[in-house]
Protein backbone atom coordinates (compact mmCIF):
# COMPACT_ATOMS: atom_id res chain seq x y z
CA UNK A 1 0.00 0.00 0.00
CA UNK A 2 2.81 2.34 0.90
CA UNK A 3 4.56 1.56 -2.38
CA UNK A 4 1.39 2.45 -4.29
CA UNK A 5 1.10 5.76 -2.44
CA UNK A 6 4.73 6.54 -3.23
CA UNK A 7 4.20 5.66 -6.88
CA UNK A 8 1.07 7.80 -7.05
CA UNK A 9 2.87 10.69 -5.36
CA UNK A 10 5.68 10.38 -7.89
CA UNK A 11 3.29 10.39 -10.82
CA UNK A 12 1.47 13.45 -9.44
CA UNK A 13 4.78 15.24 -8.89
CA UNK A 14 5.91 14.53 -12.46
CA UNK A 15 2.59 15.75 -13.85
CA UNK A 16 2.73 18.87 -11.68
CA UNK A 17 6.26 19.68 -12.82
CA UNK A 18 5.36 19.21 -16.47
CA UNK A 19 2.15 21.25 -16.21
CA UNK A 20 4.02 24.02 -14.41
CA UNK A 21 6.76 24.02 -17.01
CA UNK A 22 4.22 23.99 -19.85
CA UNK A 23 2.54 27.03 -18.30
CA UNK A 24 5.94 28.74 -18.08
CA UNK A 25 6.66 27.92 -21.73
CA UNK A 26 3.33 29.34 -22.90
CA UNK A 27 3.03 32.31 -20.54
CA UNK A 28 6.53 33.00 -19.24
CA UNK A 29 9.67 34.34 -20.89
CA UNK A 30 10.07 33.45 -24.58
CA UNK A 31 13.69 32.62 -23.75
CA UNK A 32 12.57 29.25 -22.38
CA UNK A 33 11.50 28.08 -25.83
CA UNK A 34 13.55 30.31 -28.11
CA UNK A 35 16.55 31.98 -26.46
CA UNK A 36 17.66 33.59 -29.74
CA UNK A 37 14.42 35.57 -29.94
CA UNK A 38 13.77 35.85 -26.21
CA UNK A 39 17.15 37.36 -25.39
CA UNK A 40 16.61 40.06 -28.00
CA UNK A 41 13.14 40.79 -26.62
CA UNK A 42 14.70 41.27 -23.18
CA UNK A 43 17.31 43.60 -24.67
CA UNK A 44 14.60 45.60 -26.43
CA UNK A 45 12.61 46.03 -23.22
CA UNK A 46 15.67 47.16 -21.26
CA UNK A 47 16.95 49.65 -23.85
CA UNK A 48 13.56 51.22 -24.50
CA UNK A 49 13.05 51.72 -20.76
CA UNK A 50 16.42 53.45 -20.57
CA UNK A 51 15.78 55.62 -23.64
CA UNK A 52 12.10 56.63 -23.54
CA UNK A 53 12.60 59.71 -25.74
CA UNK A 54 14.54 58.03 -28.57
CA UNK A 55 12.55 56.79 -31.59
CA UNK A 56 13.10 53.06 -32.04
CA UNK A 57 14.03 51.12 -35.17
CA UNK A 58 13.88 47.32 -35.17
CA UNK A 59 15.85 45.37 -37.78
CA UNK A 60 14.38 41.96 -38.66
CA UNK A 61 16.26 39.45 -40.76
CA UNK A 62 18.70 36.58 -40.95
CA UNK A 63 22.16 36.00 -39.48
CA UNK A 64 23.34 38.72 -41.87
CA UNK A 65 21.22 41.18 -39.90
CA UNK A 66 22.22 39.57 -36.59
CA UNK A 67 25.91 40.22 -37.31
CA UNK A 68 25.43 43.40 -39.31
CA UNK A 69 23.17 45.79 -37.36
CA UNK A 70 25.20 47.04 -34.39
CA UNK A 71 23.02 49.62 -32.67
CA UNK A 72 25.39 50.04 -29.73
CA UNK A 73 27.85 52.09 -31.82
CA UNK A 74 25.32 54.90 -32.38
CA UNK A 75 25.03 58.06 -30.33
CA UNK A 76 22.06 59.21 -28.26
CA UNK A 77 21.21 61.71 -30.99
CA UNK A 78 20.58 58.81 -33.39
CA UNK A 79 17.51 56.58 -33.37
CA UNK A 80 17.66 53.63 -30.99
CA UNK A 81 18.40 50.74 -33.36
CA UNK A 82 17.57 47.26 -32.03
CA UNK A 83 18.38 43.95 -33.67
CA UNK A 84 15.63 41.29 -33.79
CA UNK A 85 17.24 38.87 -36.24
CA UNK A 86 16.74 35.10 -36.29
CA UNK A 87 19.31 32.99 -38.12
CA UNK A 88 18.00 31.66 -41.42
CA UNK A 89 15.18 34.18 -41.73
CA UNK A 90 13.55 34.93 -45.03
CA UNK A 91 10.11 36.55 -45.33
CA UNK A 92 8.26 33.71 -43.55
CA UNK A 93 10.40 33.86 -40.41
CA UNK A 94 10.44 37.65 -40.58
CA UNK A 95 6.65 37.60 -40.44
CA UNK A 96 6.89 35.23 -37.47
CA UNK A 97 9.15 37.70 -35.66
CA UNK A 98 6.87 40.65 -36.46
CA UNK A 99 3.87 38.79 -35.03
CA UNK A 100 5.82 37.74 -31.95
CA UNK A 101 7.04 41.29 -31.34
CA UNK A 102 3.57 42.76 -31.58
CA UNK A 103 2.17 40.01 -29.35
CA UNK A 104 4.93 40.63 -26.79
CA UNK A 105 4.26 44.35 -26.63
CA UNK A 106 7.10 45.74 -28.76
CA UNK A 107 6.00 48.67 -30.91
CA UNK A 108 8.90 50.51 -32.55
CA UNK A 109 8.49 53.53 -34.79
CA UNK A 110 10.07 51.69 -37.75
CA UNK A 111 10.61 48.06 -38.74
CA UNK A 112 13.29 47.24 -41.29
CA UNK A 113 12.78 43.93 -43.11
CA UNK A 114 15.89 42.38 -44.63
CA UNK A 115 15.56 41.78 -48.36
CA UNK A 116 17.83 39.03 -49.68
CA UNK A 117 17.19 37.16 -52.94
CA UNK A 118 18.55 33.73 -51.85
CA UNK A 119 15.94 33.46 -49.10
CA UNK A 120 13.11 34.27 -51.48
CA UNK A 121 13.43 30.74 -52.83
CA UNK A 122 11.19 28.48 -50.73
CA UNK A 123 11.00 25.17 -52.59
CA UNK A 124 12.22 21.83 -51.25
CA UNK A 125 15.25 22.01 -48.96
CA UNK A 126 15.30 25.79 -49.30
CA UNK A 127 11.98 26.29 -47.53
CA UNK A 128 12.38 28.26 -44.29
CA UNK A 129 10.39 25.75 -42.26
CA UNK A 130 13.33 23.34 -42.66
CA UNK A 131 15.46 25.79 -40.67
CA UNK A 132 13.18 26.11 -37.61
CA UNK A 133 13.19 23.48 -34.86
CA UNK A 134 9.60 22.80 -33.76
CA UNK A 135 10.66 23.14 -30.12
CA UNK A 136 11.13 26.88 -30.75
CA UNK A 137 7.55 27.42 -31.92
CA UNK A 138 5.06 29.15 -29.62
CA UNK A 139 1.25 29.21 -29.77
CA UNK A 140 1.48 32.64 -31.45
CA UNK A 141 3.38 30.95 -34.32
CA UNK A 142 0.54 28.62 -35.33
CA UNK A 143 -0.85 31.11 -37.83
CA UNK A 144 2.46 31.26 -39.70
CA UNK A 145 2.74 27.47 -39.61
CA UNK A 146 -0.76 27.04 -41.08
CA UNK A 147 -0.37 29.75 -43.71
CA UNK A 148 3.19 29.21 -44.91
CA UNK A 149 4.78 25.94 -43.81
CA UNK A 150 5.32 23.29 -46.46
CA UNK A 151 3.79 20.59 -44.19
CA UNK A 152 1.70 22.44 -41.57
CA UNK A 153 -0.20 19.32 -40.43
CA UNK A 154 3.02 17.53 -39.55
CA UNK A 155 4.47 20.60 -37.81
CA UNK A 156 1.34 21.18 -35.73
CA UNK A 157 1.33 17.50 -34.75
CA UNK A 158 4.93 17.88 -33.62
CA UNK A 159 3.99 20.97 -31.59
CA UNK A 160 1.21 18.99 -29.88
CA UNK A 161 3.50 16.03 -29.18
CA UNK A 162 6.11 18.31 -27.63
CA UNK A 163 3.51 19.59 -25.17
CA UNK A 164 2.86 16.10 -23.77
CA UNK A 165 6.23 16.02 -22.00
CA UNK A 166 7.49 19.59 -22.15
CA UNK A 167 10.35 19.17 -19.69
CA UNK A 168 11.90 16.38 -21.76
CA UNK A 169 11.09 18.02 -25.11
CA UNK A 170 12.73 21.34 -24.24
CA UNK A 171 15.67 20.07 -22.23
CA UNK A 172 18.15 20.92 -24.98
CA UNK A 173 16.99 24.55 -25.11
CA UNK A 174 17.49 24.79 -21.36
CA UNK A 175 20.88 23.08 -21.33
CA UNK A 176 22.06 25.34 -24.15
CA UNK A 177 21.43 28.27 -21.83
CA UNK A 178 22.70 26.69 -18.61
CA UNK A 179 25.52 24.30 -19.55
CA UNK A 180 25.94 23.94 -23.34
CA UNK A 181 29.24 22.07 -22.95
CA UNK A 182 27.25 19.14 -21.54
CA UNK A 183 25.56 18.62 -24.90
CA UNK A 184 26.96 16.91 -28.00
CA UNK A 185 28.06 19.37 -30.68
CA UNK A 186 25.10 18.68 -32.97
CA UNK A 187 22.74 19.71 -30.14
CA UNK A 188 24.53 22.94 -29.26
CA UNK A 189 22.88 26.16 -30.44
CA UNK A 190 24.30 28.70 -27.99
CA UNK A 191 26.38 30.32 -30.76
CA UNK A 192 23.15 31.91 -32.05
CA UNK A 193 22.47 33.81 -28.83
CA UNK A 194 25.23 33.51 -26.23
CA UNK A 195 27.14 36.66 -27.28
CA UNK A 196 24.15 38.86 -28.17
CA UNK A 197 24.94 42.36 -26.92
CA UNK A 198 22.76 45.01 -25.27
CA UNK A 199 21.23 46.06 -28.62
CA UNK A 200 20.64 42.56 -29.99
CA UNK A 201 23.76 42.48 -32.16
CA UNK A 202 25.61 39.15 -32.48
CA UNK A 203 29.36 39.71 -32.98
CA UNK A 204 30.75 38.08 -36.07
CA UNK A 205 34.40 37.51 -36.91
CA UNK A 206 36.99 40.05 -35.86
CA UNK A 207 38.81 39.72 -39.17
CA UNK A 208 39.97 37.10 -41.68
CA UNK A 209 43.15 36.38 -43.57
CA UNK A 210 43.08 36.11 -47.38
CA UNK A 211 43.25 32.32 -47.04
CA UNK A 212 40.31 32.33 -44.61
CA UNK A 213 38.30 34.55 -46.95
CA UNK A 214 39.02 32.19 -49.85
CA UNK A 215 37.86 29.22 -47.78
CA UNK A 216 34.75 31.12 -46.67
CA UNK A 217 33.81 31.98 -50.24
CA UNK A 218 34.35 28.36 -51.30
CA UNK A 219 31.90 27.16 -48.64
CA UNK A 220 29.45 29.86 -49.67
CA UNK A 221 29.64 28.79 -53.31
CA UNK A 222 28.95 25.16 -52.39
CA UNK A 223 25.53 26.15 -51.03
CA UNK A 224 24.51 29.22 -53.01
CA UNK A 225 25.60 28.37 -56.55
CA UNK A 226 23.13 25.44 -56.66
CA UNK A 227 20.50 27.65 -55.02
CA UNK A 228 20.77 30.23 -57.81
CA UNK A 229 20.38 27.52 -60.46
CA UNK A 230 16.75 27.44 -61.64
CA UNK A 231 16.09 30.34 -59.29
CA UNK A 232 12.56 31.61 -58.76
CA UNK A 233 10.91 33.83 -56.17
CA UNK A 234 8.46 31.68 -54.21
CA UNK A 235 4.80 32.67 -53.84
CA UNK A 236 5.15 31.86 -50.11
CA UNK A 237 7.96 34.39 -49.77
CA UNK A 238 5.96 37.01 -51.64
CA UNK A 239 2.82 36.49 -49.52
CA UNK A 240 4.79 36.54 -46.27
CA UNK A 241 6.64 39.74 -47.14
CA UNK A 242 3.41 41.50 -48.08
CA UNK A 243 1.73 40.25 -44.90
CA UNK A 244 4.58 41.49 -42.71
CA UNK A 245 4.35 44.94 -44.29
CA UNK A 246 0.57 45.00 -43.86
CA UNK A 247 0.69 43.94 -40.20
CA UNK A 248 3.35 46.51 -39.33
CA UNK A 249 1.27 49.24 -40.92
CA UNK A 250 -1.90 48.04 -39.23
CA UNK A 251 -0.07 48.48 -35.91
CA UNK A 252 0.94 52.04 -36.84
CA UNK A 253 4.56 51.11 -37.57
CA UNK A 254 6.43 52.46 -40.60
CA UNK A 255 8.19 49.74 -42.55
CA UNK A 256 10.98 49.55 -45.10
CA UNK A 257 13.28 47.04 -46.78
CA UNK A 258 17.04 46.96 -46.42
CA UNK A 259 19.60 45.12 -48.48
CA UNK A 260 22.75 44.42 -46.47
CA UNK A 261 26.31 44.48 -47.85
CA UNK A 262 27.52 41.73 -50.16
CA UNK A 263 30.97 41.20 -51.62
CA UNK A 264 31.62 41.40 -55.34
CA UNK A 265 32.53 37.69 -55.31
CA UNK A 266 29.18 36.75 -53.80
CA UNK A 267 27.24 38.87 -56.27
CA UNK A 268 29.10 37.12 -59.08
CA UNK A 269 27.63 33.81 -57.88
CA UNK A 270 24.14 34.93 -58.91
CA UNK A 271 23.18 33.89 -62.41
CA UNK A 272 21.99 36.66 -64.77
CA UNK A 273 18.53 35.10 -64.66
CA UNK A 274 18.48 35.18 -60.85
CA UNK A 275 19.56 38.82 -60.88
CA UNK A 276 16.82 39.74 -63.35
CA UNK A 277 14.11 37.88 -61.47
CA UNK A 278 15.03 39.17 -58.01
CA UNK A 279 15.41 42.77 -59.18
CA UNK A 280 12.15 42.68 -61.12
CA UNK A 281 10.42 41.31 -58.03
CA UNK A 282 11.95 43.98 -55.81
CA UNK A 283 10.82 46.74 -58.17
CA UNK A 284 7.31 45.29 -58.29
CA UNK A 285 6.98 45.00 -54.51
CA UNK A 286 8.27 48.51 -53.95
CA UNK A 287 5.89 49.96 -56.51
CA UNK A 288 2.84 48.05 -55.25
CA UNK A 289 3.46 48.46 -51.53
CA UNK A 290 5.17 51.85 -51.56
CA UNK A 291 7.98 50.67 -49.27
CA UNK A 292 11.34 52.45 -49.23
CA UNK A 293 14.53 50.48 -49.84
CA UNK A 294 17.91 51.07 -48.24
CA UNK A 295 20.36 49.40 -50.63
CA UNK A 296 23.65 48.96 -48.77
CA UNK A 297 25.20 46.24 -50.92
CA UNK A 298 28.34 48.25 -51.66
CA UNK A 299 28.74 50.11 -48.37
CA UNK A 300 31.75 48.21 -47.01
CA UNK A 301 34.89 46.74 -48.62
CA UNK A 302 35.02 43.07 -49.53
CA UNK A 303 37.57 42.41 -46.76
CA UNK A 304 34.81 43.05 -44.22
CA UNK A 305 32.73 40.20 -45.71
CA UNK A 306 34.87 37.07 -45.18
CA UNK A 307 32.30 34.65 -46.60
CA UNK A 308 30.73 37.15 -48.99
CA UNK A 309 27.75 38.27 -46.90
CA UNK A 310 28.41 38.18 -43.12
CA UNK A 311 30.06 41.31 -41.76
CA UNK A 312 33.08 41.41 -39.50
CA UNK A 313 32.76 43.35 -36.25
CA UNK A 314 34.43 46.46 -37.67
CA UNK A 315 32.40 46.09 -40.86
CA UNK A 316 29.20 46.00 -38.80
CA UNK A 317 30.26 49.18 -37.01
CA UNK A 318 30.98 51.01 -40.26
CA UNK A 319 27.76 49.79 -41.85
CA UNK A 320 25.56 50.79 -38.90
CA UNK A 321 27.11 54.25 -38.64
CA UNK A 322 26.30 54.80 -42.32
CA UNK A 323 22.81 53.42 -41.77
CA UNK A 324 21.75 55.83 -39.00
CA UNK A 325 21.55 59.07 -41.04
CA UNK A 326 19.93 57.23 -43.94
CA UNK A 327 17.22 55.99 -41.59
CA UNK A 328 16.51 59.50 -40.36
CA UNK A 329 16.38 60.83 -43.93
CA UNK A 330 14.11 57.98 -45.06
CA UNK A 331 11.61 57.91 -42.19
CA UNK A 332 10.11 61.19 -40.91
CA UNK A 333 8.94 59.29 -37.82
CA UNK A 334 12.55 59.23 -36.60
CA UNK A 335 13.14 62.97 -36.63
CA UNK A 336 12.95 64.46 -33.17
CA UNK A 337 10.01 66.79 -32.75
CA UNK A 338 8.14 65.38 -35.76
CA UNK A 339 4.42 64.89 -34.89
Amino acid sequence: MRAKRCLLAGVVAILAVNLGFLYALDCGSPRLRDPEYGKRLDRYAARTRENPARPVVVAVGSSRTAMGVRGGVLSESDPLVMNFAMAGSGPVMELMVVRRMLHDGAKPAVVLLEFWPPFLREDGVYHESVRVDATRLRPIDRGVVREFYSDPVRTEAAMRDLRLNPWHSHRHALWNQIAPSWLPNHRRTEAMFEKIDAHGWLPGRVDATPAERAAGLKNTANYYVPLFANYAVSPDADRALRQAVAECRAAGIAVGLFYLPESTAFRAMMTPAAVRESQAYLAKVRAELGVPLIDARGWVPDADLPDGFHLTQSGAEAFTKKLAPVLTATFPELRRGTP
